[in-house]
C-alpha cells in the first residue's frame, strides 16, 4: 500500500511539474501566447481517454505491476527526451512530442496504481476516515503541492531559461528512485484477494465448528 501511494505522489508531482510550467517553458522557447498555450493544455486533456482505454486493453494481458514498471520507463524516456541538450537547437516538436509521452505515462501509471491498490490494501485500511482513499487524496494534494513548490524554486533560483532542465531534471531522479522501489517489491505488489477468501474460509469453518 505504501508503495502505491508514493507511486501516486510520485506521478502527480510530475504531472503538476508539466502542466503548470507549460505555459512559462512554450513562451521563452517558443513565443507561444495564452491561445496557443491553452490549445496544448486542452489536447494533452484530451488525451486522458486514450489513456484510459490503452490501460483497460493492456490489463487484459498484463498485470497491473507489468504496467507500473512499463508507464514509469515510459516517463523516465519522455523525461530525459524533453531535456534541453542544446539551448540554440531546441524545437516545439521535440517539447510537444515527449510533453505527451510524459502525459500519458503519468495517466497510464495512474490508472495501472490505483488498480493495484484497490487490490492489495487491506481490510482494515478500507474503512474509517483515514482509509486508503483519503491517502491517496492527501499523497496527491501534497503531490501538486510539491510540484509547484520546485517550479517557484527553480525560477526564483535559475530563471526563466532554467525551469525546464532545472524541474525535470529532479524529476528524472525521482522516477528512476520509483523504479528502483518497484523493482525490489516488484513480488510484493499483489492481489491480496486469495488470502483474503482463504481467511474468510477459515473464519467460516471456525464459525461451523463451534456452532457444532
Amino acid at each position: 500500500v505504501m508503495m502505491s501511494l508514493w507511486l501516486y505522489f510520485a506521478v502527480k508531482m510530475v504531472l503538476e511539474v508539466l502542466m503548470s510550467s507549460l505555459s512559462t517553458i512554450t513562451k521563452f522557447y517558443f513565443g507561444w501566447d495564452s491561445r496557443y498555450t491553452g490549445a496544448f493544455m486542452a489536447f494533452l486533456g484530451l488525451l486522458m481517454f486514450p489513456s484510459n482505454l490503452l490501460v483497460a486493453k493492456a490489463s487484459q494481458t498484463c498485470e497491473d505491476r507489468e504496467l507500473i514498471v512499463y508507464t514509469l520507463l515510459t516517463i523516465l524516456i519522455s523525461i530525459f527526451g524533453i531535456l534541453d541538450y542544446s539551448p540554440h537547437s531546441y524545437s516545439a516538436i521535440q517539447y510537444v512530442l515527449f510533453a505527451i509521452g510524459i502525459y500519458i505515462g503519468t495517466n497510464c501509471l495512474e490508472s495501472a496504481n490505483m488498480s493495484l491498490l484497490s487490490k492489495t490494501v487491506p481490510k482494515s485500511w478500507q474503512k474509517g476516515t483515514f482509509n486508503s482513499g483519503f491517502l491517496a487524496t492527501e499523497s496527491g494534494t501534497f503531490a501538486r503541492s510539491v510540484g509547484c513548490v520546485i517550479i517557484s524554486i527553480v525560477a526564483s533560483s535559475l530563471g526563466t531559461s532554467g525551469v525546464l532542465n532545472g524541474c525535470f531534471i529532479p524529476l528524472s531522479f525521482s522516477i528512476m528512485f520509483s523504479l528502483a522501489l518497484t523493482r525490489h517489491f516488484y513480488y510484493q505488489m499483489i492481489e491480496m484477494e486469495a488470502e483474503d477468501d482463504d481467511d474468510d474460509d477459515d473464519t467460516a469453518s471456525l464459525g461451523s465448528g463451534e456452532v457444532a
